[in-house]
């Protein structure tokens, strides 16, 4: 199903280049003349130091296919040790020798087919004639370095029976046509054609670079050890994919690995890539990244309302996705979804519902890109004045985000399934070392409560005051007492706050930091009744009412789980952010705060 989803995926426009071609850059340029002498006695260095793009050379359409260890020329454009059997001091000689002998066979059969074809005929005659000997070595160049060669300024890879050839060549080396038996034909698994040349290996390979993990180009389909296959064959016999499917899948899949609007990664271990099929499409990256609020919130009504999903041909278009990642040359297939576009919809608003969080900026959430939620995970890198600060980027080596992180966040939007515990009990760690709470940790916070296995704590997008849960209220309890040193010495802030000294230790065991905290708030409130007493009767009345919601008996909470340190981080935030709230608004309506209402506190 796979293969069959990439071969019906969209393209634009009907012609995508001649078969077993790819774009690959070439260093240098050989230039012959029609009579297969060279049209200058030295290489032209087709690379532009200045220019990005062509530092190494400049890529062309070449012909292509999969080569390992084993000699395999490639006709009209190859390395130096094919084209010119050139050896540097890192080469063997022995090896580039075969190299070359195999080009210029591979060139002569070429002409031996296309003996009407001028190109070919002026490539076999420049190796007929010895002409490679006079080609000037250049000043440094490598064996592995592209040479693409043009005759009368024209590259001869872009010769109609060049290309016939080669098709016809890959197919013979991919498919079993050097074989005594000849090609292996039958009906290919992917589009059901009877008859067909069906593939030993793939022509062609995924660049490494498109491949997270991967350390060489990789395959999409191998079977190239005993051990891979049912019937213990070294190929694809027991995958029949004809010539053209297995073209037509890795291309596809190439052309979105490569475009930035279907794939994202965020540095983990996997790719994801998407695309649709059917009328309508979603731009995936846009809808996660909050690009266009407007878009989101569409979506949201539309399935929270019902209104545009049942009975519009939603559930005949689909939306299909791929999770990989590599393993030195292969690919590992880690998620694969083919499902309706609006059962898609309907997760993804979930997601978005799940993450719902309130803040107390006023230009913050209610909702977050992805990419925030994922960088809240990783180390906080602090300012140097102290204020400000960052998380670590997404590639540095000591950002200390688990590495599977992204893929299961794009998982539990996408499929709506939940979350394994161990990103909870990391996220809680980080908070406690980094002693840092902000939005986007408090939004993640909440979805992996909402979504870890076997959830016990009630976690909402806004303060709950009907929440009696003593981890909540314990937090709640903090962010008050915060509050209250903020208020005694809002001009003069003391080098270490209480929060400074109490918070890592609180979130596993608030008990010990709420007694000291409500010994300290005696004398901090006495300070604050000099100078604005209707603040200090605000903030011990709430203070006082939060303290006795805990049940008579119990007390305050001592050692709590994850779940519970989780609610206590919660309760913090919520109570922050409905005090940053508050403090707003007075100031906006320029009034005093009544004794039943709290007091300012640090945006």
């Amino acid at each position: 199903m796979l293969l069959q989803r990439l071969i019906a995926m969209p393209r634009e426009g009907d012609d995508d280049g001649p078969a077993h071609y790819r774009d690959r850059p070439m260093r240098w340029q050989l230039a012959l003349r029609r009579d297969g002498t060279p049209a200058s006695g030295s290489l032209t260095d087709l690379a532009d130091p200045n220019e990005p793009t062509r530092k190494f050379g400049t890529s062309f359409p070449v012909p292509y296919t999969t080569r390992t260890s084993g000699v395999a020329a490639c006709l009209g454009a190859d390395d130096i040790q094919y084209v010119l059997g050139w050896c540097d001091q890192d080469s063997k000689p022995d090896r580039v020798a075969a190299c070359h002998t195999a080009l210029v066979a591979l060139v002569r059969a070429w002409a031996e087919q296309a003996p009407e074809d001028p190109a070919a005929q002026a490539l076999v005659g420049f190796y007929d004639a010895g002409q490679v000997a006079s080609v000037r070595h250049p000043e440094a160049w490598t064996s592995k370095q592209g040479v693409l060669v043009v005759i009368d300024g024209v590259p001869v890879t872009q010769s109609p029976s060049l290309q016939r050839f080669w098709a016809g060549e890959v197919e013979r080396r991919k498919a079993g046509g050097g074989t005594v038996q000849g090609v292996r034909r039958g009906r290919c698994l992917v589009c059901g054609t009877a008859d067909v040349v069906l593939l030993d290996t793939l022509p062609q390979q995924l660049p490494r670079r498109l491949v997270p993990l991967a350390t060489q180009n990789t395959a999409l389909v191998s079977a190239n050890k005993r051990i891979h296959t049912y019937d213990f064959s070294e190929s694809l016999t027991t995958v029949p994919i004809c010539t053209e499917c297995g073209r037509r899948a890795v291309r596809n899949l190439e052309s979105t690995l490569a475009d930035p609007n279907r794939s994202v990664t965020y540095g983990g271990d996997s790719r994801l890539v998407w695309w649709t099929l059917g009328d309508r499409t979603i731009d995936l990256n846009a809808v996660l990244s909050l690009d266009d609020p407007t878009t989101v919130h569409e979506l949201l009504a539309r399935v929270r309302h019902g209104s545009g999903v049942a009975g519009t041909g939603l559930e005949r278009d689909r939306f299909c996705a791929l999770t990989l990642s590599g393993n030195v040359s292969r690919i590992m297939v880690r998620d694969w979804i083919d499902m309706p576009l609006s059962a898609l919809e309907a997760n993804i608003a979930t997601w978005f519902d799940d993450h719902e969080l309130a803040s107390g900026h006023p230009h913050a959430g209610p909702h977050y890109p992805l990419i925030r939620l994922v960088l809240a995970t990783g180390r906080w890198v602090p300012g140097r004045d102290g204020a400000t600060g960052h998380y670590a980027e997404l590639a540095a080596k000591h950002a200390q985000r688990p590495s599977d992180l992204t893929r299961h966040l794009l998982r539990a939007a996408l499929l709506g399934v939940r979350l394994p515990s161990s990103l909870l009990g990391h996220l809680v760690t980080r908070v406690r070392t980094d002693r840092r709470m902000d939005d986007p940790r408090a939004a993640l916070l909440r979805l992996l409560l909402t979504r870890i296995p076997n959830p016990r704590t009630e976690a909402t997008p806004v303060l709950d005051p009907a929440n009696r849960d003593p981890a909540y209220l314990a937090g709640r309890v903090f962010a008050t007492l915060e509050s209250i040193q903020y208020a005694v010495s809002r001009d003069n802030q003391p080098n270490t706050t209480f929060a400074d000294r109490y918070f890592a230790g609180a979130i596993a065991n608030p008990r010990v930091a709420l007694i000291q905290g409500r010994q300290l708030a005696t004398a901090w409130l006495k300070k604050i009744r000099r100078s604005t007493p209707g603040t200090a009767v605000a903030l011990e009345k709430r203070l006082t009412e939060l303290l006795d919601l805990f049940e008579a008996g119990k007390g305050l909470p001592g050692q709590i789980d994850l779940q519970r340190q989780a609610a206590f981080l919660l309760g913090y935030h919520h109570q922050r952010a409905d005090d940053f709230r508050q403090a707003r608004a007075r100031a906006a309506s320029k009034t005093e705060p009544p004794e039943d209402q709290l007091a300012d506190v640090p945006a």
